[in-house]
């Protein structure tokens, strides 16, 4: 599914003119000079996947994505302005210019790294399984039989569909709160999610017996930016070495998740961190 969604949303981008060939690189190679001109960079960012990017009470956007796009806003000297993603729109909104960069808990994958441009790596969790301790779930052949929920097209449908195949017990929500509420609700026996879903199901069900059950991945995010946009990916980069050099990344780490920065690959497969010549 996610596959033929994101060659469907290539197909969009050619046409629309943001394509992956042609006159992309022109088109968009001045992001970076638009930004400071306008005074304003805007961010796409989860609106309902704590710790990531949520909405507090007074209707701000908070979360760790949040604080990396505020400190990129500050060094390079403009405004933020927070765009909320649905899960399934985050590639249209970049293709489409809703969004200067995308920070939406983007997971670094090749079919996507043919869509879209990468920086080297800015955070890292891991794609798992959630369920009951009631379910004796060791491998996923154990969940075949049960309802599991999952964000409609997110890196867990496609874990999850590669393993299992198009199963009709494989439920599909809009967004990860829908599916963390399926869970809680008893709509779903299990769900694919991330390690920082235990947080959200604490918040919304205290004392729940839900708990990680398998790991399916390591996902590694980086900032996403239109395709061939040299300039804006090479200064995306040194933003990010910085921030890790000067220990503010480190910050943002453990004030959102509790914990210090993994070890950031240097390279992954299929998805390059900087603009090919």
């Amino acid at each position: 599914m996610l596959r033929k969604s994101l060659v469907q949303v290539a197909a969009f981008a050619l046409v629309a003119g943001f394509g992956l060939v042609g006159g992309l690189s022109t088109a968009s190679a001045q992001t970076l000079e638009k930004i400071k001109s306008a005074g304003v960079v805007r961010v796409g960012v989860m609106g309902e996947q704590a710790p990531w990017g949520s909405i507090d009470a007074s209707g701000q956007n908070i979360g760790y994505d949040v604080d990396v796009a505020k400190l990129m806003a500050e060094e390079l000297g403009v405004k933020v302005e927070f765009v909320s993603n649905a899960v399934a729109a985050r590639i249209p909104n970049l293709l489409t210019n809703k969004v200067d960069v995308q920070m939406a808990v983007m997971g670094m994958y090749p079919d996507r790294a043919k869509v879209v441009q990468f920086t080297k790596p800015y955070a890292g969790l891991k794609i798992i399984l959630l369920s009951s301790a009631k379910n004796k779930i060791e491998t996923i052949e154990d969940a075949r039989n049960l309802r599991i929920g999952v964000p409609r097209g997110a890196a867990q449908d496609k874990a999850i569909t590669e393993l299992l195949g198009d199963s009709p017990n494989i439920r599909r929500f809009d967004d990860d709160s829908s599916n963390i509420q399926a869970l809680v609700s008893g709509q779903v026996d299990a769900i694919g999610g991330n390690t920082t879903y235990k947080i959200n199901l604490d918040r919304a069900a205290p004392g729940n017996d839900f708990e990680q059950k398998l790991v399916f991945n390591e996902q590694w995010m980086g900032v996403t930016t239109r395709p061939g946009d040299a300039e804006m990916n090479a200064w995306l980069n040194q933003f990010i070495d910085k921030i890790k050099g000067n220990g503010e990344l480190e910050k943002v780490s453990e004030k959102w998740l509790d914990q210090p920065l993994p070890a950031f690959p240097e390279t992954l497969e299929g998805v390059p961190f900087t603009v090919a010549n």
